[in-house]
């Protein structure tokens, strides 16, 4: 294999890996945002429970500004998945482009090996041929 290309395998790689990364970063961020939301679910049915039996919450407003809590922070998580989402197809998209690139260059590397290996076989021929007919075969 040529210097050149090993180079631009390792290069090519370290390229794909740092995609890679990138893609489990955002990923992992979505998978927190998700978990809060779903939190914040379960604490909404949690407080609408205890709220249907407290009449003095309800009575001071209470409720409602559980509500307006639960609301705006539903509202800001929401966006903040939405932002994620938005930078986890750009990311996904690199990650194809460098999966692409990765691909190709093990196809390179498997053709070279394959032309070495041919120019090897037939050298070999070569060299038992001539060994036969210096033999006098």
């Amino acid at each position: 294999m040529s210097d050149d290309l090993k180079e631009l395998n390792v290069i090519t790689q370290a390229h794909y890996q740092k995609a890679q990364a990138a893609m489990q970063a955002v990923q992992a961020e979505e998978n927190k945002l998700r978990g809060l939301l779903n939190d914040l679910s379960d604490q909404e049915k949690n407080g609408r429970e205890m709220l249907s039996d407290d009449t003095a919450m309800r009575i001071t407003g209470g409720d409602l500004a559980w509500n307006s809590w639960i609301g705006r922070n539903r509202k800001i998580l929401n966006h903040q998945l939405a932002n994620v989402m938005v930078r986890k197809e750009m990311v996904y998209k690199d990650l194809q482009t460098h999966f692409g690139k990765a691909d190709v260059m093990e196809k390179l590397l498997e053709h070279e090996m394959q032309a070495r290996r041919q120019i090897r076989a037939v050298a070999l021929v070569d060299s038992i041929m001539e060994g036969k007919l210096s033999c006098g075969m």
